[in-house]
């Protein structure tokens, strides 16, 4: 499991080092990632989900589990009366969870690589989709930016990967010629490499020790609090002693997604927030996966 979740840890220090010797160019590399990576991973997988029952179950459980984690979130940020940036800031990390990266490499860990496709409906048709519509609106809320719910909704609905999403359902179960399934491949193998490497370059070691109580409480909430919930909920109303249900659970409980973050600098939040609850998610989650893990054996 380490050997598989280190790269992240790599990729990030080799963004940062390339920062500090060169400079950074996180901003071109994060027009690569929404205009080609991120369509191209849309266009490849979903295309192929099949949608039944229980893969409808996965999607219901993942719109639930952000929509408490929103609540939950908010509310700590008036409480502790933060600012609307911070507040914002505070939600894209405890809501969107790295349910891609992170969230494959334990599920192949724990389970098998056959149990990996759970997690990637839970990643592709909740957390992505969730991303590209409401976390866009959460950001555009938290940076002040006065535009109308119109712009907001042009802002979505234009988006590359979420054109991607709409084409991939319309392509579905259609199979590409193969070169196109071949480019495919080779753009969405860029994606994790380059999310981490945009990391590392907006990293700012001066400032993990800054908004420690913010960072706290948001990890409580997207690790703890609102994976405690979502078990009372599968207990009273699920059968968890379903692989899928188990897999689905342990995606409820993933760190910060790497690409929330990214997305959230560029439109103008909190920076170190965002970074430092990025980092110490990932590091937290070598305790907290297993420790979920062996609540739900």
């Amino acid at each position: 499991m380490i050997e598989q979740i280190a790269p992240v840890f790599v990729f990030v220090l080799l963004g940062y080092m390339f920062k500090i010797i060169k400079h950074d160019i996180s901003e071109a590399l994060t027009e690569f990632v929404i205009y080609f990576s991120l369509p191209a991973l849309a266009l490849a997988k979903i295309r192929n989900l099949d949608f039944n029952a229980d893969i409808m179950r996965i999607i219901f459980i993942g719109y639930l589990t952000m929509g408490i984690a929103s609540f939950l979130a908010y509310g700590a940020g008036k409480v502790l009366k933060l600012s609307r940036k911070d507040i914002a800031t505070l939600m894209v990390v405890a809501v969107f969870g790295n349910t891609a990266f992170v969230g494959f490499s334990y599920i192949e860990s724990l389970y098998s690589l056959d149990h990996v496709v759970y997690a990637l409906v839970y990643d592709q048709m909740a957390s992505f989709v969730a991303l590209l519509t409401f976390g866009v609106v959460i950001i555009a809320w938290g940076s002040g930016e006065s535009r109308s719910v119109k712009n907001v909704a042009k802002q979505m609905f234009t988006s590359p990967p979420l054109i991607a999403i709409g084409a991939a359902i319309y392509f579905h179960g259609t199979i590409f010629p193969p070169f196109i399934e071949a480019m495919l491949d080779k753009f969405q193998a860029t994606l994790i490499p380059l999310v981490t490497t945009i990391v590392g370059m907006k990293l700012d070691i001066r400032a993990l020790r800054t908004h420690f109580k913010e960072n706290m409480v948001a990890l409580s909430i997207k690790m703890i609090i609102t994976p405690f919930i979502v078990l009372i909920l599968l207990y009273l109303f699920a059968d968890l002693s379903q692989d899928w249900l188990k897999v689905t659970f342990l995606e409820t409980a993933m760190p910060p997604m790497t690409m929330a973050v990214v997305l959230a600098i560029r439109g103008g939040l909190n920076k170190d927030l965002a970074i430092n609850a990025l980092a110490l998610g990932i590091l937290f989650s070598f305790v907290s996966i297993g420790l979920w893990n062996m609540v739900i054996l």
